[in-house]
């Protein structure tokens, strides 16, 4: 299945301006592939959100890039191409991108190109279909959130804390009341909705998937985080 705009059912966005690229696209996605209103770009603000400087509102940031400990907000594509560019060149490989900080290192291969791996629609897609890989798994949204940020608990729930206070407040903004599952569900609970399979405990054990994501699949042995951290 081609990961681009027009083949799922949403028009390309054009880049380069201070347009919310990623939650417009966020928002389409969600729509198309049945994710709950406002968690996909509820995750995408927790990875890669940023006060831009252009109007002073919040939005995900598609020429983000993080390197271990160190993040960057680019101004351009071309400048977020060049500092992933050095920072290979440096030999660091650990390296995320985009409006969902997909790690290059596992899941570059969804993607022809780099080029590719920073476009919106692309680098949206490929999180929104891992994301439902992941509740596919776990039988829970609340898992599958905590899981794309990290397979160990700890690190897990505090990140769908996280996620879900931002989801809480985007909702707000955008006038559409509190996210359809319950903060006690999603903070402590299964959460699982309507028709999704029962989950066994969220024992918070690392584990290896090889789901044929994007146009190839995730290198052999890769975890079951996008940051692959």
């Amino acid at each position: 299945m081609v990961l681009g705009g027009l083949a799922l059912g949403w028009p390309m966005v054009v880049t380069g301006s201070t347009i919310d690229h990623c939650g417009a696209i966020a928002d389409q996605v969600e729509r198309a592939q049945d994710i709950p209103p406002g968690l996909l770009q509820a995750l995408a603000l927790a990875e890669s959100g940023r006060k831009d400087p252009a109007h002073g509102r919040h939005q995900a940031w598609p020429w983000a890039v993080r390197a271990g400990d160190e993040g960057f907000y680019l101004p351009s594509k071309a400048a977020a191409l060049a500092k992933v560019r050095a920072l290979r060149q440096a030999g660091r490989s650990n390296i995320d991108v985009g409006c969902m900080q997909i790690n290059l290192g596992y899941h570059g291969r969804a993607f022809r190109s780099l080029e590719e791996a920073f476009e919106p629609a692309h680098n949206v897609a490929y999180g929104a279909r891992f994301l439902k890989q992941l509740q596919r798994e776990t039988g829970s949204w609340a898992r599958a959130t905590g899981r794309y940020h990290s397979a160990e608990r700890d690190r897990g729930q505090a990140y769908r804390a996280r996620v879900y206070r931002i989801w809480q407040d985007l909702r707000r903004r955008q006038g559409r009341g509190t996210p359809v599952l319950s903060a006690a569900g999603f903070l402590g609970g299964p959460a699982r909705l309507a028709g999704s399979p029962a989950a066994g405990p969220d024992d918070g054990a690392l584990r290896v998937i090889t789901p044929a994501l994007g146009r190839r699949a995730a290198p052999a042995g890769a975890v079951a985080v996008v940051r692959g951290r």
